[in-house]
């Protein structure tokens, strides 16, 4: 046993895993918590025009409110995997349609706060489930923009984001599946395909692990 395995090994003794939502102990995120996420489904809302199509897992709610809460603020960064092979369900019969897997970046101010990406985590699993490349340096986030929860509408959030992307590297592959943990009215993910489209990808589509219902 190398000296990470047993590294790990104690680890799980000390502290094993619990579910992130219910706590129960065993698993990150248990069978039970998973019966309870309740499917995405479209609901006509308009897409930005640089987005073909965008493919949303979960409702955006209790228990999948907490765990993406647990990956994004308390630093589990290994929750990512069985999150990641959610979404990678939810895409396997489209996968053949994708060139490759990207992720929406952090700033890196924002990604030396966290530690990492939880975006690029879960796409890395999509990525690795479905033997595709994953996309990691050209695609960058120019901005530190504002916290997007911040901004009272729709209008706001598109502005905050506007040209907060750029792809600074060789022509990006024609067929980008791109990665978020939750996609809300769509303006972070929209400037983001903005960049690959104006880079000369052909098709964008989003894929993401929850969004909330539309207000009635």
């Amino acid at each position: 046993m190398g000296r990470q395995s047993l590294l790990e090994t104690l680890l799980q003794l000390i502290f094993p895993d619990r579910c992130a939502a219910c706590r129960t102990l065993g698993t990150l995120f248990c069978a039970t918590c998973q019966a309870r996420l309740e499917a995405y489904q479209p609901d006509g809302r308009t897409l930005p025009s640089s987005l073909s199509q965008v493919h949303v897992a979960y409702v955006f709610q209790s228990p999948l409110r907490e765990v993406i809460h647990q990956l994004k603020y308390r630093k589990t960064r290994r929750i990512a995997q069985p999150l990641g092979q959610l979404l990678a369900e939810n895409i396997a019969p489209r996968a053949r349609e994708f060139d490759a897997v990207a992720a929406i970046p952090l700033h890196p101010r924002r990604l030396s706060e966290r530690g990492f990406n939880q975006a690029e985590a879960l796409a890395a699993v999509v990525a690795h489930i479905h033997k595709l490349p994953l996309i990691t340096g050209p695609l960058t986030r120019t901005r530190d923009t504002a916290q997007q929860a911040a901004q009272a509408n729709a209008h706001m959030r598109a502005a905050n984001m506007r040209d907060a992307f750029a792809w600074r590297g060789a022509s990006p592959p024609a067929r980008i599946l791109l990665v978020d943990d939750v996609y809300t009215t769509g303006a972070t993910m929209g400037a983001c395909a903005d960049a690959l489209r104006a880079a000369g990808t052909a098709d964008v589509q989003g894929l993401a692990l929850a969004r909330t219902r539309p207000k009635p």
